[in-house]
């Protein structure tokens, strides 16, 4: 299964150069959606996570209970450009206070 990332950064330099990154530090947050959000320093943007399944995720990160979210936590997200405002999710890894860093996705799968 792959995973993609909806987005509209903004169109400078600051942008281009930080998708070119791996393990870009992100804030995951996942109620109805899987939304991913940049934070400053790097450019602010959210975008929507597309192609992906709770219960799948929820097998990788245990949920948290009460609240509007069921994870809210720091991840790190590596991104390959797909096409214009879509990119392909190649690695992401989420923060579990228990656990650590848990790996969602590695290479693509």
């Amino acid at each position: 299964m792959s995973l993609y990332l909806q987005i509209d950064l903004p169109k400078n330099l600051s942008s281009e150069e930080v998708t070119r990154q791996k393990n870009i530090p992100c804030l995951c947050k996942v109620a109805e959606e899987f939304e991913i959000e940049f934070l400053d320093p790097l450019p602010g943007s959210t975008g929507v996570v597309q192609g992906w399944d709770w219960k799948l995720l929820h097998e990788r990160v245990i949920s948290g209970i009460g609240g509007l979210y069921t994870h809210y936590t720091f991840g790190m997200v590596t991104l390959e450009i797909a096409q214009p405002g879509i990119y392909k999710i190649i690695d992401l890894a989420m923060f579990d206070t228990s656990f650590g860093w848990c790996p969602v996705l590695e290479n693509g799968e």
